[in-house]
């Protein structure tokens, strides 16, 4: 297996390219596929601050990277709640940060732009700064899609609002969060993409090629053991697809942790189907886990995007994946790279399990490469292009409000 090398840029930046500028991006943690995202803007902008609502949430196992970032840690509470959605019938764990002293923060580092991720109270402190301050520019970072958003509140669809007439522009992960925003109002112009990559670091890039009677039979499946991840109905959607193809073995190989874990692991199924939980693993034995499966997976009954499904297709792993997914529904071509389906719908998997194990060897091995094909051009320095138009769109913005200013 070849990882890609430890750089902390991708390639250099020209003084004469940097933005000049001073920016500083709000979020709530750094995770570790979004530090490469981070690299990227720094090496492009003059002078740029990150702050943490906190260093990492207590659900999460890794250890932070901020290699090459200026990074400080704000004064916040925060809660544990539950995200209730009606619409696919699930309650998932979360944390809801409330910083305190993003006003104090940000006057001592006086930005030019501001940058805040989601539209919550983070971004609410962030828009009375620069409303306080009108030369400071506000970029709001959404991650969203349609389905994520569905049965939302009236409070949260008023912040929303709120803070989407407050901002100078908008960047969107998605072309489903992109369709949401301009649904509510917000205009074409004010729209830059700010999408997932993979971590180059840590992902596979080795030969595509499988020895496929080894491989074909491994189903590999990533993330929380949560019911919003829908691991306990595909479960049931694979031992009830074992049971009427006997001759059939099939290997769920489970990546990950959670609340479910247990249930997982004790859940009874036939005997041609087999379960390993491998727990939390570390990015780069993810990958070497890619290598060895014949397909990913993303069985999710809700997710904004889904960064597992970029990642196994660099690794030339075909997605079965679920159309609650936006990286699904954005990237997946049936037949192509993989198959999607509807997990709430009954039999809709074991039609795409039929066309997965019934592909010849030749045509799965096409499809490997063209997995990776599909994302070749998914990079983190691609991923920061259309956030540093966003921030060069707001300094235009604010240079040309100067300018008639002047002239009047």
């Amino acid at each position: 297996m070849t990882l890609t090398e430890d750089r902390t840029t991708e390639e250099s930046v020209s003084v004469d390219s940097l933005i000049d500028a001073r920016v500083v991006f709000l979020t709530h943690y750094i995770p570790l596929y979004q530090v490469r995202v981070l690299q990227s803007l720094a090496s492009s902008i003059r002078d740029f601050h990150v702050l943490l609502s906190t260093p990492i949430e207590p659900n999460r196992d890794f250890k932070p990277d901020w290699t090459g970032l200026d990074v400080r840690v704000q004064k916040t509470v925060t809660f544990r709640r539950k995200w209730r959605h009606r619409e696919a019938g699930f309650d998932d764990p979360l944390f809801v940060h409330f910083p305190y002293d993003t006003t104090a923060q940000l006057r001592k580092l006086n930005p030019d732009v501001v940058m805040s991720l989601e539209l919550g109270a983070r971004s609410v402190g962030a828009a009375r700064y620069c409303r306080r301050y009108p030369d400071t520019k506000l970029v709001l970072c959404t991650y969203m899609s349609e389905r994520t958003e569905q049965g939302r509140g009236p409070l949260r669809q008023m912040v929303r609002r709120w803070l989407i007439d407050r901002a100078d522009a908008i960047t969107f992960n998605g072309p489903s969060c992109k369709k949401y925003l301009r649904q509510v109002g917000v205009p074409e112009p004010k729209l830059f993409p700010l999408p997932y990559a993979a971590d180059d670091r840590t992902q596979y890039n080795g030969p595509v090629e499988r020895v496929d009677a080894t491989t074909r039979p491994r189903l590999l499946v990533v993330g929380q053991l949560s019911e919003r991840k829908g691991v306990l109905p595909l479960i049931q959607q694979v031992a009830k697809y074992a049971v009427a193809r006997k001759e059939q073995m099939i290997e769920l190989v489970f990546a990950g942790d959670g609340p479910l874990r247990s249930a997982v692991e004790e859940h009874d199924v036939p005997a041609n189907l087999l379960i390993k939980v491998l727990g939390n693993i570390s990015p780069s034995d993810l990958a070497h886990e890619m290598k060895d499966c014949g397909c990913l997976i993303a069985a999710t009954l809700a997710d904004e995007w889904m960064l597992v499904v970029n990642e196994a297709l660099n690794a030339g792993v075909p997605v079965i994946g679920s159309v609650h997914a936006q990286a699904v529904t954005t990237l997946i071509q049936d037949g192509v790279n993989g198959w999607r389906y509807d997990p709430t719908i009954a039999g809709d998997l074991d039609k795409s399990l039929d066309q997965y194990f019934e592909c010849s060897a030749k045509l799965i091995s096409k499809m490997r490469q063209a997995s990776r094909d599909s994302v070749a051009n998914r990079t983190p320095r691609w991923a920061a292009s259309g956030a540093l138009e966003a921030v060069r769109y707001v300094l235009n913005s604010n240079r040309t409000t100067d300018s008639e200013t002047s002239k009047s």
